[in-house]
């Protein structure tokens, strides 16, 4: 139970309170309605982006059997080991109402340098080499995009959470108080007048 004492002052700072948290769930609610519009974009860019995915995957996959035929999947595998890890990334970050969102840029050589002889090699694995580099290319997209979703998702919730406890648990209670704090004003008031009347009653 509040012990909030029940004063005239006491019930006014109260009315402010009711009104300024009233209007933070508000705000609350308008956060976590831009930041569902902004996941449902990225999810739908996430979905493009894997109907995409899929037929370069097929694709690359069908350009290394086709280098594998060609060439021998012992020559194919040896040239694999002598490509060095690539590290090209720059993450640098953007805010959307509070949450960092990563933004990701690669950059790969459309010539990439070579790191096998010619010898002995054909052009079906440097068509191999150029559909896997797309695949990697879509492959940060989609980390980037499964990254901001799950910030998101986390964000959303946490909104929600706050929202929902001002609704339901903090501005009832404050609502609570002012009503005791206003019915024991009331009764005072009540009681002072009755007893003005009798003071004004017995000097007659």
């Amino acid at each position: 139970m509040s012990t909030l004492l029940p004063t005239k002052s006491n019930l006014i700072k109260l009315k402010k309170t009711i009104a300024l948290s009233k209007q933070g769930q508000e705000l609350l609610e308008k956060k976590k309605y831009i930041l569902e519009n902004e996941k449902e974009k990225y999810i739908s860019q996430k979905k493009e982006l894997e109907e995409t995915f899929h037929k370069q995957y097929e694709k690359a996959f069908l350009a290394l059997q086709n280098a594998n035929v060609d060439m021998g999947i012992n020559k194919v595998n040896m040239i694999s080991h002598t490509i060095e890890i690539d590290n090209q990334l720059d993450i640098k970050y953007k805010t959307i109402m509070g949450v960092e969102i990563p933004l990701i840029s690669y950059t790969s050589s459309s010539n990439p340098d070579l790191t096998f002889g010619l010898l002995g090699t054909t052009i079906s694995i440097d068509e191999a080499i150029v559909e896997f580099q797309n695949i990697k290319k879509m492959m940060v997209d989609l980390a980037r995009l499964e990254i901001t979703i799950s910030r998101l998702d986390s964000a959303i919730e946490k909104v929600q959470k706050r929202s929902n406890s001002l609704k339901d648990i903090i501005i009832p209670n404050y609502e609570k108080d002012e009503k005791r704090i206003q019915d024991i004003l009331e009764e005072r008031d009540r009681e002072e007048f009755v007893r003005m009347k009798m003071i004004k009653n017995k000097n007659l």
